[in-house]
């Protein structure tokens, strides 16, 4: 045998004539073969000015000098080009790749490992018995090979924990995840130990739950929600009870709009007291109807000494209550546009001369569910303008003889529906005004019908039917 089995170096034969060219020989094999380090394997042509020791692996259709010597090892000694062919299993790392290539299955291919782990890998970092992948480093980059990626932690049981903590100094301050149950929860802490729940998922629903509030967000109902309101509440209070009640009736409107209702109605109960007015500005966020519920069996309990005033396509129900303003011009229940109100059992007592018990003046729908009591004048009972209001079978109940400049009024193409009407006392008065195509509709009573001292008119276009 002349040369070795792996490096084919060249042996010193017995007897041979000038050693040292063959001891040189298998040197020169030696220096570029061990901790093979190559400068590329994409250079096609020699290149011109090689430095000596430079390395190249001599890609398919190499030219000139490399010519013939795909996947040979090129190395540049002696002002010359020396080629040695690879064997199964070489290494070589490429520079311009920053790669490390093994010769296998006769070709050079990227060097992979079937390595067997210990029970724990530290990467910068030393693993311990419970953090047993541990990296040290600026960022950790997990991507696609296909389709997307998946991170998985999986856990053996709902009672276990498969979540992503985020620390501080080594002390907790945010995770994520399944956290002792099957329930996905984001907690957050100030100090590591105390954890609040910011966020909780139900598996069962997907419904998200935010048990501190948000910020930014209106709390979902899921049930109808009713606020309290007492003449010796607090505003600073919850309004949640009847034990814990605002003091007006105006707080308890602007907390309902804070909400989302989901479609769900909310209630305002007012304690039997005194009251100002307030002002519905809109409807509620994510529909449903608010509700202004005084005392439904005695509305004389529930004064409101202010209107109400309800605008941009409000939707409520107004009921158990007794309107009394001693201020002139301020209405009792002024109806904005696209609002939608219903009115339950209500006692209207007197009003400024130049105020109405209901006034509309755009386009909306009140609708009258309930016997109506009057007890003090108005310049007008109702007054509705471009707007309907509707009743039927319902009873007008007057004591006292109110005076009104006249009791109902229809204008603008508005619309007054009294359906089988029933009037019990009397008012002084003109009984209508039906002007600019108005409609008083009674459906056939007598122009006598309507509660008044003095004959009803319909100027302009008006109807009185």
């Amino acid at each position: 045998m002349d040369a070795t089995d792996n490096l084919n170096l060249p042996y010193i034969l017995p007897a041979q004539a000038q050693k040292h060219v063959t001891h040189n020989e298998a040197l020169k094999a030696l220096d570029a073969l061990l901790h093979l380090s190559v400068l590329s394997r994409a250079v096609t042509a020699p290149p011109a000015s090689p430095a000596a020791g430079d390395r190249y692996i001599v890609p398919a259709g190499a030219t000139d000098a490399w010519t013939g010597q795909t996947k040979a090892v090129a190395a540049w000694q002696d002002g010359a080009w020396t080629f040695h062919a690879p064997r199964e299993g070489w290494l070589a790392q490429v520079t311009d790749e920053n790669r490390l290539l093994v010769f296998r299955a006769g070709d050079w291919l990227s060097a992979a490992f079937d390595i067997a782990v210990a029970d724990r890998i530290g990467i910068n970092a030393t693993a311990d018995a419970t953090n047993r992948l541990a990296v040290a480093a600026p960022a950790s980059l997990f991507n696609n090979e296909g389709a997307g990626h998946q991170i998985k932690v999986n856990k053996a049981s709902a009672g276990d924990t498969a979540s992503l903590l985020f620390q501080t100094n080594w002390s907790g301050r945010a995770e994520m995840g399944l956290a002792g149950s099957d329930t996905f929860r984001i907690k957050v802490s100030a100090d590591g130990s105390a954890f609040n729940d910011a966020m909780v998922a139900d598996p069962a629903t997907g419904r998200v739950a935010f048990p501190a509030g948000v910020q930014g967000m209106r709390p979902q109902l899921t049930a109808g929600r009713t606020y309290y309101v007492s003449t010796g509440g607090n505003d600073g209070n919850s309004g949640l009870t009847a034990g814990a009640p605002f003091a007006t009736l105006q707080k308890a409107i602007n907390e309902a709009h804070k909400l989302d209702t989901a479609g769900y109605d909310i209630t305002i109960e007012l304690a039997n007291g005194s009251y100002a007015g307030a002002t519905v500005p809109r409807a509620l966020p994510g529909g449903g109807t608010l509700i202004v519920k005084g005392n439904e069996t005695t509305p004389a309990s529930v004064v409101l000494s202010s209107g109400l005033v309800f605008g941009s396509g409000a939707q409520a129900r107004v009921s158990g209550i007794r309107i009394a303003i001693a201020t002139d011009l301020i209405h009792g229940l002024s109806v904005g546009n696209g609002v939608s109100l219903r009115l339950g059992r209500m006692e209207y007592g007197a009003v400024g001369a130049n105020a109405d018990h209901i006034f509309c003046d755009n386009p909306c729908q009140i609708v009258l569910e309930d016997n109506v009591a009057i007890t003090g004048g108005a310049r007008r009972h109702m007054n509705i303008g471009a707007g309907v209001l509707l009743a039927e079978g319902r009873t007008f109940t007057l004591t006292g003889t109110p005076a009104f400049t006249q009791f109902a009024a229809a204008r603008n193409s508005g619309t007054v529906s009294l359906s089988s009407p029933t009037i019990s006392g009397s008012a002084t008065g003109s009984r209508y005004i039906a002007e600019t195509n108005g409609v008083i509709n009674t459906f056939g009573k007598a122009a006598t019908f309507l509660p008044g001292s003095a004959v009803g008119t319909t100027p302009s276009g008006g109807i009185y039917a």
